[in-house]
């Protein structure tokens, strides 16, 4: 995960864009579960996937989550989920009882009512993939502490202790700084407290770290990103294999590449630890031999 860097009126900006006057119904619509004390709206009511495009743009056209590159034109739209980063709906919780997943923390209760006052709310979405958001996420949302379910307010809301990790704005931290890589395998960028709980959960929950295809992709940029390494150390390089070296750097590092974190990772250890870069290439073309 990456952070998609926006304000609030350049958000608002472009969700006028993608649907002129959507705002003004959205505040609406809220105020009428406000009064109702609920969310009420029949699945052929919602309008958030009017939208969606604004969200697509702002995310360079990958998951929030797991980082995948998804279609790009028009008609490759359906692989993308508007997604409640809040449930609108019912909360379960997470992990479900007799999971093998198990945790030394508690990570909430389930929830009848959910956050039905961020069902319209642009800074409670994100674009997410099909497995990420309906396969894996669905309607879970855990969190450390109490829920608090009855607010649209992002300042009250900094109260909750929730886990998963948004990458919109800056209503939370940063994802690099909570989440970095070794190899292929996403990890905990610390080894307790909180950071540690908010890693170690969005990783679980998404699977970031056990899914086949993630780890190819990822291995095929660490693959890259060792030969122009190898390229830049070559003694009387052209001025040619330079630039192309260099530019595979900076693509596999920018917003728009999938995986970034990881390249980015990966890049640093090239500079810092070589040998360790190494073994991580090494491991990585295992896992591509092995596909």
């Amino acid at each position: 995960m990456i952070r998609y860097s926006i304000t609030k009126p350049e958000l608002e900006a472009a969700v006028e864009r993608a649907k002129r006057g959507w705002l003004k119904k959205a505040a609406l619509k809220t105020e009428a579960f406000r009064n109702a004390g609920d969310f009420n709206e029949p699945d052929s009511k919602n309008s958030w996937s009017d939208i969606k495009s604004a969200f697509i743009q702002l995310q360079k056209n990958k998951c929030a989550y797991c980082e995948r590159q998804l279609g790009h034109d028009r008609r490759s739209r359906i692989e993308h989920d508007v997604e409640h980063f809040r449930p609108k709906n019912a909360v379960r919780r997470w992990p479900a009882e007799g999971s093998k997943q198990k945790y030394r923390f508690t990570t909430g209760d389930a929830s009848e009512k959910g956050y039905y006052l961020l069902s319209y709310n642009i800074f409670n979405y994100t674009t997410a993939c099909k497995t990420c958001n309906s396969t894996l996420k669905s309607n879970f949302f855990p969190v450390y502490g109490s829920r608090l379910t009855n607010t649209d307010d992002f300042t009250a809301l900094k109260a909750e202790q929730h886990l998963l990790i948004y990458p919109l704005g800056d209503v939370d931290a940063d994802p690099e700084s909570l989440i970095t890589f070794q190899g292929v395998l996403p990890v905990p960028k610390v080894k307790s407290g909180e950071k540690y709980r908010r890693a170690r959960v969005t990783i679980g929950l998404f699977e970031l770290d056990t899914r086949e295809d993630l780890n190819r992709q990822r291995a095929g940029i660490i693959l890259a990103l060792w030969t122009a390494h190898r390229f830049l150390q070559t003694p009387g390089i052209s001025d040619e294999d330079r630039t192309d070296a260099q530019r595979i750097f900076d693509l596999a590092i920018s917003a728009g590449s999938a995986h970034a974190n990881c390249a980015r990772t990966f890049v640093k250890l090239c500079q810092q630890d070589a040998a360790k870069a190494r073994e991580f290439k090494e491991l990585a073309a295992q896992i591509v031999l092995n596909a």
